[in-house]
């Protein structure tokens, strides 16, 4: 093992490892193509850089689709303890489909809020599988209809899933 392996090996840094946001993200993936939510492919469940990056040409995805995105992590100095630091990873959860503005505003909502109400269930206040440093996921929910996407013919809402991750410095 060279100088710089051994050192950061103990200092438990890698010089290959996997982001533990983009990890997150991963796993994300894995779970809510997991859920089987109605009319929702597994293949429409998919990791982007942005959560409304060309959504109108959908980049040959069927609609629905659930769009999974990095988001902010903000980095609270005072959390963790001495040796270790708990860091927040954001990662937003774009759940859209296409619309008509149907002027009911009923047409499709009792599933597009389960499909909510399922992800939702399937993180808050738990552990990430397969990301050891992952101990907690807060849910922060944005509106039940994004009126952005709803001028656009499309319905979307989204999740921000907080991760807490318990990592050495």
């Amino acid at each position: 093992m060279s100088h710089w392996n051994l050192k950061h090996w103990r200092l438990g840094i890698s010089s290959d490892a996997v982001a533990v946001q983009y990890n997150c993200m991963v796993q994300v993936q894995t779970v809510i193509r997991a859920l089987g939510l109605t009319d929702i492919a597994s293949a429409s469940v998919v990791i982007k850089k942005l959560p409304l990056e060309r959504v109108k040409t959908n980049d040959g995805l069927n609609f629905p689709v659930i769009l999974i995105t990095p988001a902010r992590s903000p980095l609270n100095p005072a959390a963790g303890d001495n040796v270790q630091d708990d860091v927040v990873y954001g990662i937003l959860v774009t759940l859209m489909d296409a619309d008509n503005q149907e002027p009911t505003l009923a047409l499709n909502l009792p599933r597009n809020v389960l499909w909510l109400e399922r992800t939702r269930r399937a993180f808050h206040c738990k552990r990430l599988p397969n990301v050891a440093t992952v101990y907690t996921c807060a849910v922060e929910p944005a509106e039940p209809v994004l009126p952005q996407a709803w001028a656009q013919n499309l319905w979307a809402s989204a999740l921000l899933l907080k991760f807490t991750s318990r990592e050495h410095r």
